[in-house]
């Protein structure tokens, strides 16, 4: 006998994220646990006084008669170690993903002079909490009018403007890793750092290539997202809050794998490294944002008993121009 409407359904991808789903709010909780002390510091900051989120430092944000930052003068730069913390195996130690440099001993630059950092900037980088929570400005999907249910991955790639990381480029691909919507964003504010090592985004790549407003692309994804749409990603809070989305149908791959020292979560690379024997983020060009998100797809797929590794070639997919 052939299976019913409703045990195909519930066979389905959509049907076996279920039990993963969490609010905006949830979502949002979890990450508070993570990061309670960099938020409540973020609190404070003004859109004058702030403290930066890379040396620490307490600056005042200074404007030029044009409405751009002020860079640091040369002998005041912003110092600080550009990668993360990991404890490495072959070292024995913690050290810096950038430098590889311990962060319990110290880091002596080539002329011997002892540092702790490895690299310097023109400008302090903070977050601006107003700019973000702008209700005038943030969007919902339980506003959108009609219904999809399916489920998309989404992930974006960040820049540093005056106000904090605003989104750059955004990436979405369904549950067969297609890519179904991907757009450079304009970032609102005066752009101070590019971060291309991670962002593979230029100055080139938002000037001179096609690129839409945060405004239409908000539009854009109000067509794709309905309110009973799934949307995945990893630390996907942070996706959406560049975005200025909100959404109550969430799976966050850091809530579904979760680091074994509660105070920590574990990364994308090492979950696609440890669960799908797939090394990701290798290139020097900066993340892909559709690998990432094709990553949360492969990961929730296997996770609920699916067929995942849906090699695409990324260079025939249809790239949405809604």
């Amino acid at each position: 006998m052939a299976a019913s409407i409703n045990e195909k359904l519930s066979d389905s991808f959509y049907m076996k994220l279920q039990p993963y789903i969490r609010s905006n709010e949830q979502v949002d909780e979890h990450s508070n646990r993570f990061d309670s002390r960099k938020n409540a510091e973020r609190a404070e900051n003004t859109a004058e006084e702030r403290k930066c989120e890379r040396c620490c430092t307490k600056y005042r944000v200074q404007m030029d008669s044009n409405g751009v930052p002020k860079p640091l003068d040369a002998k005041n730069l912003c110092k600080f170690h550009s990668g993360k913390p990991f404890y490495s195996h072959g070292h024995g130690d913690t050290i810096y993903s950038c430098c590889e440099a311990s962060v319990y001993e110290p880091f002596y630059s080539l002329d011997g002079e002892e540092e702790d950092y490895c690299t310097t900037h023109n400008y302090h980088v903070s977050e601006f909490s107003g700019f973000f929570n702008k209700e005038s400005e943030i969007v919902s999907t339980a506003s959108s009018s009609g219904s999809n249910k399916a489920v998309y991955a989404l992930d974006c790639e960040m820049c540093v403007t005056v106000n904090g990381y605003e989104c750059c480029r955004v990436t979405v691909v369904d549950e067969r890793n297609i890519v179904v919507y991907e757009s450079s964003v304009k970032p609102e504010d005066f752009i101070i750092d590019y971060v291309t090592q991670f962002s593979g985004i230029t100055k080139e790549t938002l000037e001179d290539g096609p690129c839409k407003s945060l405004k239409e692309v908000q539009d854009d994804l109000l067509e794709l997202f309905k309110k009973d749409t799934i949307l995945m990603g990893h630390s996907i809070n942070n996706d959406l809050k560049s975005l200025k989305l909100r959404h109550d149908m969430l799976v966050d791959t850091v809530i579904v794998f979760p680091h074994r020292n509660f105070s920590k979560r574990n990364s994308l690379r090492w979950l696609a490294e440890k669960n799908l024997g797939r090394i990701i983020q290798k290139g020097k060009a900066g993340h892909d944002s559709a690998e990432d998100a094709r990553t949360c797809i492969d990961l929730m797929r296997k996770e609920v008993g699916l067929d995942y590794n849906f090699f695409i070639n990324t260079d025939k997919q249809f790239k949405s121009k809604l």
